[in-house]
Protein backbone atom coordinates (compact mmCIF):
# COMPACT_ATOMS: atom_id res chain seq x y z
CA UNK A 1 0.00 0.00 0.00
CA UNK A 2 2.83 2.77 0.57
CA UNK A 3 4.22 2.63 -2.83
CA UNK A 4 0.66 2.88 -3.99
CA UNK A 5 -0.31 5.54 -2.13
CA UNK A 6 2.16 8.57 -3.73
CA UNK A 7 0.92 7.32 -7.07
CA UNK A 8 -3.11 7.89 -5.85
CA UNK A 9 -2.54 11.04 -4.68
CA UNK A 10 -0.81 12.28 -7.85
CA UNK A 11 -3.50 10.67 -10.05
CA UNK A 12 -6.39 12.21 -8.23
CA UNK A 13 -4.56 15.84 -8.08
CA UNK A 14 -3.94 15.00 -11.87
CA UNK A 15 -8.06 14.32 -11.65
CA UNK A 16 -8.79 17.29 -9.97
CA UNK A 17 -7.04 19.73 -12.03
CA UNK A 18 -8.48 18.03 -15.66
CA UNK A 19 -11.86 19.78 -14.90
CA UNK A 20 -10.50 23.07 -13.26
CA UNK A 21 -11.11 25.90 -15.57
CA UNK A 22 -8.02 26.99 -17.42
CA UNK A 23 -6.54 29.44 -15.29
CA UNK A 24 -4.30 32.59 -16.39
CA UNK A 25 -0.99 30.85 -15.99
CA UNK A 26 -2.07 27.69 -18.20
CA UNK A 27 -0.17 29.09 -21.56
CA UNK A 28 3.21 29.53 -22.27
CA UNK A 29 4.76 32.73 -23.38
CA UNK A 30 2.56 35.67 -22.76
CA UNK A 31 3.72 38.92 -22.54
CA UNK A 32 1.69 42.24 -21.62
CA UNK A 33 1.50 44.73 -24.07
CA UNK A 34 -0.46 47.43 -22.55
CA UNK A 35 -4.02 47.49 -20.96
CA UNK A 36 -5.64 46.18 -23.73
CA UNK A 37 -3.54 44.05 -25.74
CA UNK A 38 -1.55 40.63 -24.72
CA UNK A 39 0.96 38.94 -26.94
CA UNK A 40 0.63 35.08 -26.78
CA UNK A 41 3.40 32.54 -28.70
CA UNK A 42 1.24 28.72 -28.93
CA UNK A 43 1.67 25.78 -30.70
CA UNK A 44 -2.12 24.74 -32.23
CA UNK A 45 -2.03 20.91 -33.22
CA UNK A 46 -5.19 19.56 -35.77
CA UNK A 47 -5.45 16.81 -38.68
CA UNK A 48 -4.70 19.45 -41.08
CA UNK A 49 -2.86 22.49 -41.45
CA UNK A 50 -6.06 24.69 -41.05
CA UNK A 51 -7.50 23.06 -38.18
CA UNK A 52 -3.77 23.23 -36.69
CA UNK A 53 -3.75 27.13 -37.39
CA UNK A 54 -7.41 27.26 -35.58
CA UNK A 55 -6.80 25.02 -32.44
CA UNK A 56 -3.35 27.98 -31.97
CA UNK A 57 -5.58 30.81 -32.85
CA UNK A 58 -8.08 29.57 -29.92
CA UNK A 59 -5.47 28.56 -26.95
CA UNK A 60 -4.02 32.36 -28.02
CA UNK A 61 -7.29 33.85 -27.25
CA UNK A 62 -8.09 30.99 -24.06
CA UNK A 63 -4.51 32.40 -22.82
CA UNK A 64 -3.89 36.10 -23.79
CA UNK A 65 -8.03 36.65 -22.15
CA UNK A 66 -7.21 33.92 -19.32
CA UNK A 67 -7.24 35.93 -16.78
CA UNK A 68 -10.91 37.23 -17.47
CA UNK A 69 -12.10 34.27 -18.56
CA UNK A 70 -11.29 32.41 -15.46
CA UNK A 71 -13.37 35.22 -13.20
CA UNK A 72 -16.14 34.29 -15.16
CA UNK A 73 -16.01 30.61 -14.51
CA UNK A 74 -18.73 30.50 -11.99
CA UNK A 75 -21.12 32.37 -14.19
CA UNK A 76 -24.64 30.82 -15.38
CA UNK A 77 -23.84 29.19 -18.98
CA UNK A 78 -19.78 29.62 -18.40
CA UNK A 79 -19.08 26.54 -20.80
CA UNK A 80 -21.46 27.43 -23.35
CA UNK A 81 -20.43 31.32 -23.72
CA UNK A 82 -16.70 30.64 -23.24
CA UNK A 83 -16.73 28.14 -26.40
CA UNK A 84 -18.97 30.16 -28.10
CA UNK A 85 -16.66 33.40 -28.21
CA UNK A 86 -13.46 30.46 -28.42
CA UNK A 87 -15.30 29.20 -31.61
CA UNK A 88 -14.67 32.63 -33.47
CA UNK A 89 -11.03 33.19 -31.82
CA UNK A 90 -9.53 34.37 -35.08
CA UNK A 91 -12.33 38.06 -34.14
CA UNK A 92 -10.13 38.90 -31.36
CA UNK A 93 -6.36 38.68 -32.94
CA UNK A 94 -5.19 42.09 -34.09
CA UNK A 95 -2.40 40.60 -35.32
CA UNK A 96 -0.64 37.69 -35.61
CA UNK A 97 2.86 35.45 -36.73
CA UNK A 98 2.94 32.04 -38.29
CA UNK A 99 6.29 30.67 -36.47
CA UNK A 100 6.66 27.14 -37.76
CA UNK A 101 4.43 24.86 -39.85
CA UNK A 102 5.22 21.13 -38.98
CA UNK A 103 3.54 18.04 -40.73
CA UNK A 104 3.99 14.88 -38.15
CA UNK A 105 4.81 11.35 -38.43
CA UNK A 106 1.05 10.13 -38.63
CA UNK A 107 -0.37 12.67 -40.50
CA UNK A 108 -1.05 15.27 -38.40
CA UNK A 109 -0.20 18.83 -38.13
CA UNK A 110 1.50 21.09 -35.36
CA UNK A 111 1.13 25.15 -36.25
CA UNK A 112 3.42 27.37 -34.17
CA UNK A 113 1.64 31.20 -33.82
CA UNK A 114 2.34 34.20 -31.85
CA UNK A 115 -0.52 36.57 -31.96
CA UNK A 116 -2.02 39.43 -30.16
CA UNK A 117 -5.04 39.15 -28.49
CA UNK A 118 -7.18 42.19 -27.66
CA UNK A 119 -8.75 41.36 -24.49
CA UNK A 120 -11.51 44.66 -24.19
CA UNK A 121 -12.94 42.88 -27.35
CA UNK A 122 -13.56 39.67 -25.36
CA UNK A 123 -14.90 41.12 -22.85
CA UNK A 124 -16.96 42.97 -25.16
CA UNK A 125 -17.96 39.80 -27.09
CA UNK A 126 -18.42 37.83 -23.64
CA UNK A 127 -21.32 40.32 -22.63
CA UNK A 128 -22.97 40.28 -26.09
CA UNK A 129 -23.46 36.50 -26.02
CA UNK A 130 -24.22 36.77 -22.46
CA UNK A 131 -27.10 39.19 -22.43
CA UNK A 132 -28.36 37.93 -25.77
CA UNK A 133 -27.95 34.28 -24.13
CA UNK A 134 -30.44 35.56 -21.30
CA UNK A 135 -32.98 36.81 -24.09
CA UNK A 136 -32.99 33.76 -26.23
CA UNK A 137 -32.35 31.08 -24.19
CA UNK A 138 -30.48 28.38 -24.53
CA UNK A 139 -30.87 26.53 -28.26
CA UNK A 140 -32.64 23.55 -29.09
CA UNK A 141 -31.22 20.71 -31.18
CA UNK A 142 -32.62 17.86 -32.38
CA UNK A 143 -29.72 14.80 -33.40
CA UNK A 144 -30.31 11.89 -35.37
CA UNK A 145 -27.33 9.75 -36.79
CA UNK A 146 -29.15 6.69 -38.58
CA UNK A 147 -26.36 4.09 -38.09
CA UNK A 148 -25.55 0.47 -39.23
CA UNK A 149 -22.86 -1.92 -38.61
CA UNK A 150 -22.75 -4.02 -42.12
CA UNK A 151 -26.37 -3.88 -43.06
CA UNK A 152 -28.07 -3.89 -39.58
CA UNK A 153 -29.72 -1.14 -38.17
CA UNK A 154 -28.10 -0.15 -34.44
CA UNK A 155 -30.54 1.32 -32.17
CA UNK A 156 -28.37 3.40 -30.10
CA UNK A 157 -26.23 5.56 -32.63
CA UNK A 158 -22.42 5.69 -30.87
CA UNK A 159 -21.93 8.78 -33.04
CA UNK A 160 -24.90 10.54 -32.53
CA UNK A 161 -24.74 9.49 -28.51
CA UNK A 162 -20.92 10.90 -28.63
CA UNK A 163 -22.42 13.94 -30.38
CA UNK A 164 -25.11 14.89 -27.79
CA UNK A 165 -22.78 14.17 -24.89
CA UNK A 166 -20.79 17.02 -26.19
CA UNK A 167 -23.79 19.40 -26.48
CA UNK A 168 -24.75 18.77 -23.56
CA UNK A 169 -22.02 19.43 -21.90
CA UNK A 170 -21.70 22.78 -23.39
CA UNK A 171 -24.49 23.72 -22.16
CA UNK A 172 -27.16 23.10 -25.50
CA UNK A 173 -30.52 21.74 -24.98
CA UNK A 174 -31.67 18.71 -26.57
CA UNK A 175 -34.79 16.93 -27.91
CA UNK A 176 -35.46 14.14 -25.77
CA UNK A 177 -35.24 10.89 -27.67
CA UNK A 178 -37.93 9.56 -25.23
CA UNK A 179 -40.03 11.79 -26.95
CA UNK A 180 -39.77 10.52 -30.29
CA UNK A 181 -42.52 8.01 -31.22
CA UNK A 182 -41.73 5.15 -33.32
CA UNK A 183 -42.98 6.47 -36.11
CA UNK A 184 -40.83 9.85 -35.64
CA UNK A 185 -37.74 7.48 -35.69
CA UNK A 186 -39.48 5.64 -38.90
CA UNK A 187 -39.89 9.03 -40.67
CA UNK A 188 -36.49 10.36 -39.50
CA UNK A 189 -34.50 7.12 -40.86
CA UNK A 190 -36.48 7.40 -44.13
CA UNK A 191 -35.55 11.39 -44.51
CA UNK A 192 -31.97 10.83 -44.34
CA UNK A 193 -31.88 8.10 -46.25
CA UNK A 194 -33.46 9.94 -48.92
CA UNK A 195 -31.41 13.20 -48.04
CA UNK A 196 -34.29 15.00 -47.52
CA UNK A 197 -33.95 17.82 -45.16
CA UNK A 198 -37.48 19.13 -45.30
CA UNK A 199 -38.78 15.97 -43.66
CA UNK A 200 -36.14 16.16 -40.95
CA UNK A 201 -37.21 19.74 -40.62
CA UNK A 202 -40.67 19.30 -40.27
CA UNK A 203 -39.80 16.63 -37.19
CA UNK A 204 -37.44 19.22 -35.75
CA UNK A 205 -40.03 22.04 -36.07
CA UNK A 206 -42.74 19.86 -34.15
CA UNK A 207 -40.83 19.42 -31.25
CA UNK A 208 -38.99 23.25 -31.07
CA UNK A 209 -35.70 22.77 -32.48
CA UNK A 210 -33.93 25.44 -33.38
CA UNK A 211 -31.02 23.31 -35.33
CA UNK A 212 -30.65 19.69 -36.59
CA UNK A 213 -28.38 17.39 -36.93
CA UNK A 214 -28.57 14.44 -39.65
CA UNK A 215 -26.41 12.17 -41.21
CA UNK A 216 -25.48 8.51 -41.31
CA UNK A 217 -22.48 6.40 -39.62
CA UNK A 218 -21.89 2.62 -40.93
CA UNK A 219 -18.88 0.31 -39.79
CA UNK A 220 -18.17 -2.68 -42.74
CA UNK A 221 -15.61 -5.50 -41.56
CA UNK A 222 -12.47 -5.28 -43.34
CA UNK A 223 -11.59 -8.85 -42.87
CA UNK A 224 -9.95 -10.74 -39.91
CA UNK A 225 -6.26 -10.85 -38.87
CA UNK A 226 -3.94 -13.34 -37.71
CA UNK A 227 -2.09 -11.40 -34.68
CA UNK A 228 0.25 -13.73 -32.65
CA UNK A 229 -1.84 -16.63 -33.45
CA UNK A 230 -4.73 -15.13 -32.00
CA UNK A 231 -7.62 -14.09 -34.95
CA UNK A 232 -9.16 -10.46 -34.73
CA UNK A 233 -12.28 -9.15 -36.42
CA UNK A 234 -11.70 -5.65 -37.93
CA UNK A 235 -13.77 -3.17 -39.11
CA UNK A 236 -13.80 0.56 -40.72
CA UNK A 237 -16.28 3.18 -40.11
CA UNK A 238 -17.28 6.46 -41.67
CA UNK A 239 -19.71 9.42 -40.98
CA UNK A 240 -21.08 11.69 -43.18
CA UNK A 241 -23.24 14.16 -40.89
CA UNK A 242 -24.73 17.43 -41.99
CA UNK A 243 -26.40 20.34 -39.80
CA UNK A 244 -29.55 22.38 -40.27
CA UNK A 245 -31.36 25.86 -39.44
CA UNK A 246 -34.90 24.39 -38.38
CA UNK A 247 -36.81 27.54 -39.41
CA UNK A 248 -35.35 27.62 -43.30
CA UNK A 249 -33.83 24.30 -43.44
CA UNK A 250 -30.43 26.42 -44.37
CA UNK A 251 -27.26 23.88 -44.65
CA UNK A 252 -24.65 25.37 -41.73
CA UNK A 253 -22.26 22.63 -41.96
CA UNK A 254 -21.71 19.40 -43.58
CA UNK A 255 -18.93 17.34 -41.68
CA UNK A 256 -17.44 14.41 -44.02
CA UNK A 257 -15.71 11.67 -42.05
CA UNK A 258 -12.31 9.76 -42.43
CA UNK A 259 -12.11 6.33 -41.65
CA UNK A 260 -11.46 4.86 -38.69
CA UNK A 261 -10.52 1.17 -37.54
CA UNK A 262 -11.87 -1.05 -34.92
CA UNK A 263 -10.10 -4.30 -33.98
CA UNK A 264 -11.13 -6.74 -31.52
CA UNK A 265 -11.77 -10.48 -31.06
CA UNK A 266 -15.31 -9.89 -30.97
CA UNK A 267 -16.65 -8.94 -34.39
CA UNK A 268 -19.52 -6.17 -33.02
CA UNK A 269 -16.46 -4.82 -30.57
CA UNK A 270 -14.17 -4.04 -33.22
CA UNK A 271 -17.38 -2.19 -34.75
CA UNK A 272 -17.85 -0.21 -32.08
CA UNK A 273 -14.78 0.89 -31.68
CA UNK A 274 -14.35 1.67 -35.21
CA UNK A 275 -17.50 3.87 -34.87
CA UNK A 276 -16.05 5.05 -31.49
CA UNK A 277 -12.90 6.67 -33.26
CA UNK A 278 -15.05 8.34 -36.06
CA UNK A 279 -17.60 9.90 -33.22
CA UNK A 280 -14.23 11.24 -31.27
CA UNK A 281 -13.57 12.88 -35.07
CA UNK A 282 -16.99 14.38 -35.91
CA UNK A 283 -18.64 15.23 -32.61
CA UNK A 284 -16.19 18.04 -31.99
CA UNK A 285 -16.40 19.55 -35.36
CA UNK A 286 -19.80 19.74 -35.58
CA UNK A 287 -19.84 21.59 -32.06
CA UNK A 288 -17.54 23.78 -33.82
CA UNK A 289 -19.69 24.74 -37.08
CA UNK A 290 -22.64 25.14 -34.31
CA UNK A 291 -20.88 27.56 -32.17
CA UNK A 292 -19.91 29.60 -34.59
CA UNK A 293 -23.49 29.48 -36.25
CA UNK A 294 -24.43 30.09 -32.48
CA UNK A 295 -23.01 33.27 -32.32
CA UNK A 296 -23.45 35.12 -35.23
CA UNK A 297 -27.20 34.48 -34.62
CA UNK A 298 -26.49 35.93 -31.13
CA UNK A 299 -24.98 38.86 -32.43
CA UNK A 300 -27.82 39.16 -35.44
CA UNK A 301 -25.52 38.56 -37.95
CA UNK A 302 -26.62 36.10 -40.88
CA UNK A 303 -29.48 35.25 -43.16
CA UNK A 304 -33.46 36.15 -42.38
CA UNK A 305 -35.91 34.94 -44.60
CA UNK A 306 -38.90 37.34 -45.75
CA UNK A 307 -41.93 35.22 -47.31
CA UNK A 308 -44.06 37.36 -48.77
CA UNK A 309 -47.90 35.93 -50.01
CA UNK A 310 -50.14 36.80 -52.36
CA UNK A 311 -47.49 38.58 -55.13
CA UNK A 312 -47.43 38.96 -58.61
CA UNK A 313 -44.23 38.76 -60.58
CA UNK A 314 -44.53 42.40 -61.12
CA UNK A 315 -44.97 43.01 -57.48
CA UNK A 316 -42.30 40.77 -56.60
CA UNK A 317 -39.44 41.84 -58.80
CA UNK A 318 -40.42 45.71 -57.50
CA UNK A 319 -40.27 44.01 -54.12
CA UNK A 320 -36.98 42.91 -54.52
CA UNK A 321 -35.42 45.54 -56.38
CA UNK A 322 -36.79 47.86 -52.86
CA UNK A 323 -35.63 45.63 -50.45
CA UNK A 324 -31.89 46.21 -51.49
CA UNK A 325 -32.64 49.67 -50.29
CA UNK A 326 -33.22 48.79 -46.39
CA UNK A 327 -31.15 49.67 -43.70
CA UNK A 328 -29.59 46.70 -42.38
CA UNK A 329 -30.09 44.89 -45.63
CA UNK A 330 -26.58 43.95 -46.82
CA UNK A 331 -27.83 41.73 -50.02
CA UNK A 332 -30.78 40.03 -51.26
CA UNK A 333 -31.45 36.66 -53.25
CA UNK A 334 -35.00 35.87 -54.00
CA UNK A 335 -37.10 33.16 -55.96
CA UNK A 336 -41.05 33.52 -56.93
CA UNK A 337 -43.56 30.42 -57.40
CA UNK A 338 -47.15 30.12 -56.26
CA UNK A 339 -47.67 34.21 -55.70
CA UNK A 340 -45.13 33.76 -53.24
CA UNK A 341 -41.96 35.71 -53.10
CA UNK A 342 -39.30 33.96 -50.91
CA UNK A 343 -36.02 36.38 -50.19
CA UNK A 344 -33.26 35.85 -48.33
CA UNK A 345 -31.84 38.88 -46.61
CA UNK A 346 -27.99 39.30 -45.76
CA UNK A 347 -28.65 41.52 -42.43
CA UNK A 348 -26.48 42.52 -39.51
CA UNK A 349 -29.36 42.37 -37.22
CA UNK A 350 -31.71 39.79 -36.31
CA UNK A 351 -35.23 39.22 -37.58
CA UNK A 352 -37.03 40.83 -34.77
CA UNK A 353 -34.61 44.28 -35.46
CA UNK A 354 -35.18 43.83 -39.36
CA UNK A 355 -39.11 43.52 -39.45
CA UNK A 356 -39.23 46.77 -37.51
CA UNK A 357 -36.68 48.40 -39.81
CA UNK A 358 -38.88 46.61 -42.48
CA UNK A 359 -42.39 48.33 -41.30
CA UNK A 360 -41.15 51.88 -40.60
CA UNK A 361 -39.49 51.76 -44.41
CA UNK A 362 -41.33 50.33 -46.25
CA UNK A 363 -45.43 50.87 -45.54
CA UNK A 364 -47.40 48.63 -48.06
CA UNK A 365 -45.34 45.51 -45.96
CA UNK A 366 -47.91 44.36 -43.48
CA UNK A 367 -45.99 41.79 -40.99
CA UNK A 368 -47.92 39.07 -40.38
CA UNK A 369 -45.14 36.65 -38.12
CA UNK A 370 -41.63 36.63 -36.75
CA UNK A 371 -39.49 33.84 -35.47
CA UNK A 372 -35.98 33.33 -35.28
CA UNK A 373 -34.59 34.10 -38.44
CA UNK A 374 -37.73 34.36 -40.88
CA UNK A 375 -40.39 37.10 -41.18
CA UNK A 376 -43.63 36.49 -42.68
CA UNK A 377 -45.59 39.07 -44.37
CA UNK A 378 -48.36 40.35 -47.08
CA UNK A 379 -48.31 43.25 -49.30
CA UNK A 380 -51.02 45.72 -49.14
CA UNK A 381 -52.39 47.15 -52.05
Amino acid sequence: MSRLWPNAIILLCLAAAAVLPAGPTAAQDVRKINDNLVEVTVTGEGADEDEALRDALRKAVEAGAGSFIYSQSEVKDFVLVRDTILARAAGFIQKRTVLSKTEMEDGTWQVRVKAEVSIQGVEDAWGVVTNMLAQMGRPKIMVFINEQIGSETVANSTVQTRIENLLLKNGFVLVNKAQLKAIDQKDLAAAVAEDSPARVQAIAKRFGAQLFIAGTANAASGGRRNIGGVTFETYEAEANVKCYRSDTAQLLSSIPGRPMRGVDRVWRSAAKKALDAEAQWVAPRVQRDILQFWQDALAGRGEVQLHVEGLKFKSYAKLKKALKTVKHVKDVTGKFHNGVGEFSLQSDVNAQTLAETLVEEMETLEITDVSQNVIKATLAD
